[in-house]
């Protein structure tokens, strides 16, 4: 009888105090970057990346008239090793207010990280219909 397979569920947060202000490019001042690497056990956190990212979530702390928000994730800072191409989603707005909103991205992608990448880290570029302000990105991925 095979044994049990279990994946392990990790997140990673971050909050962006100042906000991001996305607008309609992509551009370094709109980059989430995640070390999907911190926290992580130390045989795990010494490897390359090489694990499935499960999804992507953007909270919109203010959402003005922006409707719609694009993704690219990518291995640099410079958005040019893409490993997850442009992804559009709508935004979700509050109940109580419309000032407010999220996008949720299943991405379900195992990757593998480059010799070229820094170890472990993600970047999120964004770009908007109309600017939009983001105040918290979180990638959660599972330990394969």
């Amino acid at each position: 009888m095979p044994s049990r397979i279990v994946s392990f569920f990790h997140p990673s947060v971050v909050e962006h105090s100042p906000v991001l202000t996305v607008d309609a490019t992509f551009g370094t001042g709109a980059r989430a970057t995640h070390d999907l690497r911190e926290g992580a056990t130390t045989w795990v956190a010494a490897e390359r990346f090489r694990e499935r990212v499960e999804g992507i979530t953007v909270r919109v702390a203010d959402v003005k008239s922006a409707t719609k928000i694009t993704l690219k994730v990518c291995l640099d800072a410079a958005g040019d090793e893409i490993v997850v191409p442009d992804v559009e989603a709508t935004i979700a707005t509050g109940v109580s207010t419309a000032a407010k909103g999220a996008v949720a991205y299943s991405v379900k992608l195992p990757l593998y990280q480059s010799a070229t990448g820094e170890v472990g880290k993600l970047y999120l570029f964004l770009k908007a219909d109309s600017t939009c302000d983001v105040d918290k990105t979180t990638i959660t991925w599972t330990e394969t």
